[in-house]
């Protein structure tokens, strides 16, 4: 679970009980999102910083500085890649995280964006209300 308090809270599915918290974020937590394999946590703050939690040893390992406030954030089924979603879309190659591409089409901030199967495609929504597709 992600809080205004800039703190990442890890529960327990079966107990519904917070076995950890991860505080190390400097401004409102945004968006959340687990690697393919379970073993990161992706997490966006509206300062536009993006954070990568190992969650084996509860330690952040990557640490990416967008500079303006992020709505979203997700992994493709593969986790090959992260998507972050704020005024544009910008999809990295998790290995590395280097950037691939930015997709700057909306008129607003993106609120939201998924990859679709295989990452052939990615559908994202705006505060311009539309709802767009951008493929390979």
């Amino acid at each position: 679970a992600a809080s205004a308090d800039k703190a990442v809270r890890i529960f327990d599915v079966k107990t519904q009980k917070n076995v950890a918290n991860v505080e190390d974020h400097n401004a409102t937590i945004t968006g959340l999102a687990f690697s393919e394999n379970g073993y990161y946590l992706g997490s966006a703050d509206t300062s536009g910083v993006v954070k990568m939690w190992d969650l084996r040893k509860l330690k952040n390992f990557h640490t990416i500085e967008l500079g303006h406030a992020l709505h979203d954030l997700t992994f493709d089924l593969s986790g090959t890649y992260m998507l972050t979603a704020g005024k544009d879309i910008q999809v990295y190659n998790v290995k590395g995280f280097s950037l691939v591409k930015t997709f700057s089409d909306h008129k607003k901030d993106v609120t939201g964006a998924r990859f679709a199967k295989d990452a052939a495609f990615i559908a994202s929504t705006s505060k311009d209300r539309n709802l767009k597709i951008f493929g390979k």
